[in-house]
């Protein structure tokens, strides 16, 4: 439903003496192209206005209309895709940040209609990083979401990037190139339960977290959808 398919006519210019001829070229392409607009324009518009229409429907049955999930004991900012999360434990600052822009991986697997039928709305798994802030330091985890393999609709995820940095100072949230990152592939076992599992599990990052998330992106990706192709459809009427 996401393309909108524009065909384009070329006009042909009768031959005619070389001088009129130019004239009669530029007057054509001038008045095809005067044509195309006019003509477009409307039939665009209401393209647009079906998609919305079919898109804030499917948000209304599916996605429980303009509600989004709750994050328990998180701070929710918005701007435009980005998302921010905020909260204190203890003496720490958790922040988590993610962008819901091309979150939505549509599965080529399901290309028959009773398959798109079952699966009506594209799931949104953005990746993330959680920061967490303790004096003039943060250890920060940059991790991607995984389907459950034991749970069907259950996540989880996996710490792709783990580092220590300065704190954030003056709104300044960039870690310079030179801090050294690991990878979390190739940590040993016993760290792999202790950091990756039960320090961020005692701080609010379990598989309860991973569902919330998945299911404010995604019912937070379509709300941005939808607010594109108003967007578009009033530039095109403008």
């Amino acid at each position: 439903m996401k393309a909108v398919a524009v065909l384009r006519s070329i006009s042909k210019v009768t031959n005619l003496t070389p001088k009129i001829a130019v004239v009669g070229q530029i007057s054509a392409r001038a008045l095809s192209t005067s044509q195309r607009a006019f003509s477009i324009a409307p039939e665009l518009t209401q393209a647009l206005t079906r998609e919305i229409q079919a898109e804030q429907q499917l948000s209304q049955e599916n996605l429980g209309g303009s509600s989004a999930p709750a994050f328990q004991g998180f701070n929710i900012a918005t701007k435009d895709a980005e998302v921010r999360l905020t909260k204190q434990f203890g003496k720490e600052s958790i922040l988590v940040v993610f962008n819901v822009n091309h979150s939505v991986d549509m599965d080529d697997d399901y290309e028959d209609e009773a398959q798109q039928e079952a699966l009506p709305v594209p799931v949104a798994m953005p990746p993330f990083t959680v920061e967490i802030t303790k004096g003039d330091d943060r250890l920060c985890f940059h991790l991607e979401l995984v389907e459950s393999v034991d749970v069907q609709g259950e996540y989880d995820f996996r710490v792709e990037e783990f580092y220590v940095a300065p704190a954030a100072k003056d709104g300044n949230e960039d870690v310079a190139a030179e801090i050294y990152a690991s990878s979390g592939k190739y940590i040993d076992p016993d760290l792999h339960d202790l950091l990756f599992v039960r320090y961020l599990e005692e701080r609010g990052f379990d598989a309860q977290f991973c569902k919330t998330l998945v299911a404010f992106a995604t019912h937070y990706e379509h709300s941005q959808y939808v607010g594109l192709l108003n967007k578009i459809k009033a530039f095109v009427t403008k």
